[in-house]
């Protein structure tokens, strides 16, 4: 009998959590609403708990797709629309850093080759170190990504023509495509806005989509890094089949379904800890 209660004040203390666990997610979700940005600080302060609790809870809610933790706190999520560029730099800030540092411990290139690098908040930490890194020659259509690579003054960097989109530091439009076009690319290295297993590499903006054909044709050797926040999203646009790019570089083990898409076309995926797929 004894055994039998505290069985069930296990259970119930069990489901307590659970439902004390969805009040506050649903808590933050409204205040996210009227917010759009929200604070761990402010959230504890607000739902009488940890700062550890607040976190675990974002990294849960972000996990199913209800938000987007940024540094110190969360955004909300705007269906198919890309958070501003300052707030993405943000995101997911270490899982990038362990991403580019994963991507540098396997990549190798002669002296003197030309290498293509897009813009987005996944590339930015990794241009900051390639930095330091025997020289190169770098093209690139991003603002910010060009004064990384060219800050030790170790490289030759190229800055694409065409018109700013400010938003994002990128240049884009014809004068852009055109630098590409007129450049053959021992080694490509860009990020994407979504990954469907059956559609493959999309993008919000047709110019984008566009770019990453142009540099298929135009490279030796294309790698894409992507945090896991971009698989299964969806984006207007298609821009490559899975099945275009050499290497795929992300911050977690993918799910079976998506694993096994890029098992079909035979691309390797390496992510934080691991060897190749």
């Amino acid at each position: 009998m004894t055994d039998r209660i505290s069985l069930d004040g296990s259970a119930d203390a069990a489901a307590s959590t659970t439902r004390l666990a969805a009040s506050r997610h649903r808590e933050i979700l409204d205040l996210l609403a009227e917010e759009k940005e929200i604070q761990v600080s402010l959230l504890s302060e607000r739902l009488d708990v940890s700062p550890e609790t607040i976190r675990r809870d974002l990294r849960l809610l972000e996990e199913s797709g209800k938000l987007q933790r940024v540094h110190g706190g969360a955004v909300l999520l705007r269906g198919k629309e890309e958070l501003p560029y300052l707030t993405r730099i943000e995101t997911l800030r270490s899982e990038k850093e362990r991403m580019a540092e994963i991507l540098l411990d396997r990549l190798d290139y002669e002296a003197g080759s030309l290498i293509f690098m897009g813009g987005g908040s996944t590339t930015l930490p990794l241009a900051r170190k390639l930095a330091h890194l025997p020289p190169a020659r770098f093209v690139t259509n991003t603002i910010d990504v060009a004064y990384a690579l060219a800050g030790p003054g170790q490289h030759e960097v190229t800055i694409t023509g065409g018109q700013i989109k400010s938003d994002h530091e990128l240049l884009v439009g014809f004068d852009m495509l055109n630098a590409v076009r007129g450049r053959v690319f021992d080694l490509v290295i860009t990020g994407t806005n979504a990954i469907d297993p059956v559609l493959g590499f999309l993008e919000h903006e047709e110019a984008e989509a566009k770019l990453h054909q142009v540099l298929d044709e135009h490279s030796r050797r294309y790698i894409i890094l992507a945090d896991h926040t971009k698989f299964g999203r969806s984006a207007s646009f298609a821009a490559l089949p899975l099945g275009a790019i050499d290497l795929l570089v992300t911050d977690r083990q993918l799910e079976e379904s998506m694993a096994r898409a890029f098992k079909r076309a035979d691309v390797p995926v390496v992510w934080a800890s691991s060897g190749p797929d």
